[in-house]
């Protein structure tokens, strides 16, 4: 009987977390960081935007379980009192690079609120994770041309199963998308970000064979800001290919389609 209870104890708990509204009271000026090889830093601020101290903890990876990294980021534990701001730092320390194209890494901030003088007291260390960019000096183009060199193409999926979006990126620079919507709302695909002299590829699961589509999709610029949505009919193929993007009119209220 009580291995039962404990049992639906933590079920409830469980679902509470997953509901749980856990908002930042620790927030970051910024939702990506860009280190030119030109800078010896580069620089994001913070400010706690609670009623409470916390203690701050920072650190950079490569992905998770990936720790090691030639970035550093200062400081990495701190107290941050209510209503108070910093600065955080990143800095190169140690290791080679690419030089032939952006490298990214995640900026993760863990604000730990104080202890509380009352019992039974639920509380939730929140982290945050952004993106950080290492750009080398002379890279060919600019960053907000990358998305005009993206390359596409419908295909087959592996061992001829299924059909494929492919998007190919030739740039030097990371693409980071918002959307992909394909042939209007019949899928909307949950695309992320795709690796300079890179490729990607994503399931079309409306459709049983290769076939041309549209494909309507956004992407974030240096700033965080979404671009204009923008559209391509996207041929079959086997390998991706250039295609020229339109941008979408905007309709007359302003409002996307």
């Amino acid at each position: 009987m009580h291995s039962k209870n404990r049992l639906c104890w933590a079920f409830s708990l469980l679902l509470m977390l997953s509901s749980w509204p856990a908002a930042a009271g620790v927030l970051l000026g910024g939702t990506r960081v860009i280190l030119q090889e030109k800078d010896r830093e580069a620089s994001i601020p913070l400010k706690n935007t609670g009623n409470s101290p916390y203690v701050v903890q920072t650190w950079i990876d490569a992905g998770e379980g990936k720790n090691k990294t030639p970035l550093l980021v200062t400081p990495p534990l701190s107290r941050l009192d209510a209503g108070m701001e910093n600065i955080l730092r990143i800095v190169r320390v140690q290791g080679g690079l690419p030089a032939d194209r952006e490298s990214v890494f995640w900026l993760n901030v863990k604000e730990i609120p104080e202890k509380s003088a009352e019992e039974n007291v639920l509380q939730i260390a929140v982290r945050t994770r952004i993106k950080v960019f290492y750009r080398p000096s002379g890279l060919p183009g600019k960053s907000f041309e990358a998305k005009d060199q993206l390359q596409w193409a419908v295909g087959a999926g592996d061992k001829g199963q299924g059909t494929v979006l492919k998007v190919g990126n030739p740039s030097a620079y990371h693409v980071t998308f918002t959307a992909l919507k394909i042939n209007g709302d019949q899928q909307v695909i949950s695309a992320d970000m795709i690796a300079p002299l890179g490729q990607s590829s994503y399931p079309l699961t409306a459709l049983k064979s290769p076939q041309e589509v549209e494909v309507v999709f956004t992407t974030l610029n240096d700033y965080g800001g979404e671009t204009p949505e923008e559209k391509v009919r996207v041929p079959v193929g086997d390998k991706p290919v250039s295609v020229k993007a339109e941008l979408v009119p905007v309709p007359p209220d302003g409002a996307k389609r």
